[in-house]
């Protein structure tokens, strides 16, 4: 089996003094195309940006393929003080003519203010940015963002065209299913991949959560029972029953967490 481009294993990280992610991982080969799906707050972006290297994570390991170029896209453009948008286009190592032809076809001036951009030519020129690198891996952070259906219509077809890998993070169900091959679920700091489009994510997602739900019944049932044995005599209190109360209390232990 061929090295993945990027690897992440058991990645942590901590806010506020809060657990955000705790133990996620996941692997991208050559020709992945996969959505990253969870609540708001879950940290995706904050993976994202992990995977990236931009930000670096409390625990865990990262492996990215010697040489591999990645691209990504944040929520917001950060024009960094361009003078221009061509300035901007070619800051992250694009070739000048390949970022001229990625503006052309959104319809941005190379000559235009960064400054002066609306929000949805602000992502514009980002996207113009990130596609004109052609990276190895995109990482796209809500890439639909402020964008016309024109300008999203586009962006599908470069996608659809991209020989790299890429993620993508997207409240837009209609163009995850029509681009993702892939689900990375990340849920309660661990992540969970389905091998199938997003189509099959909702179905995927009830079925895991009803099978933990079966399995917290069982647990509970078990909880009460054991519980029940440990007040009802003195018993449960000598030596060779300990090992049965320390059992209850990680019972409780794991239906607490």
């Amino acid at each position: 089996m061929a090295a993945p481009l990027l690897a992440l294993r058991d990645i942590r990280t901590v806010f506020a003094d809060q657990v955000l992610i705790a133990g996620a991982s996941f692997a991208l080969a050559a020709g992945d195309r996969l959505c990253l799906v969870g609540r708001n707050g879950s940290g995706k972006s904050t993976l994202l940006r992990i995977a990236a290297g931009l930000t670096e994570p409390d625990g865990g390991e990262i492996f990215r393929q010697p040489g591999i170029r990645i691209a990504y896209l944040e929520q917001v453009p950060d024009f960094g003080g361009a003078a221009s948008v061509l300035e901007y286009a070619v800051s992250g190592g694009a070739e000048e003519h390949k970022a001229v032809a990625a503006l052309d076809e959104l319809k941005l001036s190379p000559s235009a203010n960064p400054a002066t951009l609306s929000g949805g030519e602000g992502r514009k020129a980002a996207l113009a940015r990130v596609l004109a690198e052609e990276p190895d891996i995109l990482l796209l952070d809500e890439p639909t963002n402020h964008l016309d259906l024109p300008s999203i219509e586009w962006l599908e077809a470069r996608l659809s065209q991209f020989r790299g890998a890429f993620v993508l993070i997207s409240h837009d169900r209609a163009f995850l299913r029509r681009l993702a091959a892939g689900c990375l679920w990340l849920d309660r700091g661990v992540i969970r991949r389905l091998d199938k489009g997003f189509g099959a994510f909702e179905e995927w997602v009830e079925q895991i959560l009803a099978e933990e739900e079966v399995t917290q019944r069982k647990l509970d049932k078990l909880i009460e029972q054991e519980t029940q044995w440990s007040r009802e005599g003195i018993s449960a209190r000598r030596t060779r029953n300990q090992g049965r109360l320390r059992r209850l209390h990680a019972m409780r232990k794991e239906r607490a967490s």
